[in-house]
């Protein structure tokens, strides 16, 4: 579906970006191989953290404020849609202003949300703290992942890619185990607290990591992306060898989202666009709603329920760095498949027998809630491969952002649902269906992206 070629049949490539991708395949110095992925990682921990902690502490909010099954999954919606708008305006200032400044930009906004959040007073201040907070969540993750696929090696990269991606997304599991220990002792707004953790680490970013090199050549300034490759230890970066000799190189044009929708990109758009909603509907729908289902339909004790959560994040640590192990040399494709099918087979499952035994009900739960989580893992780096430099954020802001648009309609139809006194069995369905239409895509409408050097997209 997408342009490029294999790193064997392209070695050295052309022009100014090629250069800069040449420069970033030879260096072997921590300060890149090593301190990005771990660095932005641990902050982006928590991006993940303030994103799923709502999860958590709904049961608890339920009782506290009385919330209905429809007020609860407004709630958990709010900060979807603050993250739907964040993900297209922030991936679009990043391709504007650069990847580093809006990405600090939105961290700090985040952190001083979360403070804010824990400090609601009640249902309606809540609600609109969430839906601003969002805006920094859902643009914070694809400018991050936009700069970490930029300056990742090409040979690694989804490896490199899968070492940031393994620490981000433990944010999930790390909420979900904390969750256990810190509402029963310190209370749920504690939760929210912790979110702020980043706040402390932003100096440590600015001091170690510079602009994306191929964002400062795309936009002209050679000698500035010079020094961000000397930075991160190519001290034979030379900055004539990085002008283009082109006459329209100069400062980023302002790109808009439709873009992606001109005919060059139109049909990998509309297939990528597919699989992230398909995706996104079902993982955020299974990961937002499976504490209050568990309490509210089958009657398990709150602890409990959090602890069937807590495995599956605990299983999801394993499945990660596994993935990412694996993932240069088996391919994106075959996992993407593989995660869709037994998902498609387990949610498919439940929708039509939904067993009332919690020892076949909580595997065939954990097992659809993995394997559609290997998909969500897979479409970062393949979406990322897919496109080139000058819009790459933008397709990640606009991909991140249908991902957030399908998180906050789950929370409605789940809640609508459960509200109606409908059974459970037809949400296990529709995220099977959902499961099924992604898995369809990767088998009929996608192409292998592992080991593509960026600039031959």
């Amino acid at each position: 579906m997408s342009g490029g070629a294999p790193i064997d049949a392209v070695r050295t490539g052309s022009g100014p970006e090629a250069a800069v991708g040449a420069a970033l395949d030879s260096i072997t110095t921590a300060r890149l191989r090593i301190v990005p992925p771990l660095l932005l990682g641990f902050v982006m921990l928590f991006d993940s953290w303030d994103s799923i902690a709502i999860a958590y502490v709904m049961p608890s909010l339920t009782r506290e404020w009385g919330l209905t099954p429809v007020a609860a999954g407004s709630l958990i919606s709010a900060g979807y849609a603050g993250q739907f708008v964040g993900a297209i305006l922030l991936g679009s200032l990043a391709e504007r202003f650069g990847r580093m400044p809006v990405f600090l930009v939105s961290v700090v906004w985040m952190g001083l949300l979360a403070i804010f959040c824990a400090l609601t007073p009640g249902y309606g201040a809540l609600f609109a703290l969430r839906i601003v907070q969002g805006v920094a969540i859902g643009g914070a993750l694809p400018v991050s992942i936009t700069y970490i696929n930029e300056i990742a090696p090409s040979a690694t990269r989804g490896r490199y890619f899968g070492i940031f991606q393994f620490i981000t997304m433990a944010g999930y599991a790390a909420a979900s185990f904390s969750s256990t220990v810190v509402i029963p002792h310190l209370g749920w707004r504690w939760l929210f607290a912790f979110g702020a953790i980043p706040l402390l680490i932003l100096p440590v970013v600015m001091l170690l990591l510079p602009e994306s090199p191929r964002w400062l050549v795309r936009s002209g300034r050679a000698d500035d992306a010079a020094k961000a490759l000397r930075k991160f230890g190519y001290a034979a970066a030379d900055p004539q060898a990085l002008r283009s000799s082109e006459p329209s190189a100069g400062p980023a044009p302002r790109l808009p989202a439709t873009i992606l929708f001109a005919p060059e990109f139109r049909r990998r758009t509309t297939v990528v666009m597919l699989l992230w909603f398909f995706t996104s509907f079902a993982s955020f729908g299974l990961t937002t709603w499976l504490p209050s289902i568990y309490v509210s339909v089958f009657h398990i004790p709150v602890a409990t329920a959090l602890r069937y959560s807590a495995t599956a994040s605990l299983l999801f640590l394993v499945l990660a760095p596994t993935i990412a192990l694996v993932i240069d040399s088996v391919g994106r494709r075959p996992l993407a498949i593989g995660g869709s099918l037994i998902a498609t087979v387990a949610l498919l499952t439940l929708g039509f027998t939904l067993p009332k035994d919690v020892a076949i009900l909580v595997p065939l739960v954990i097992a659809g809630q993995l394997s559609i989580f290997t998909g969500s893992i897979v479409l970062w780096p393949y979406t990322a491969e897919t496109y080139p430099t000058h819009v790459r954020a933008v397709a990640l802001g606009l991909s991140s952002s249908l991902a957030r648009g399908a998180s906050t309609l789950t929370p409605v139809v789940v809640g609508a649902i459960l509200a109606s006194g409908a059974s459970v069995a037809i949400v296990f369905g529709i995220f099977g269906l959902c499961a099924a239409g992604a898995l369809i895509l990767w088998v009929t409408a996608t192409r292998e992206t592992a080991r593509m050097r960026l600039d031959a997209i």
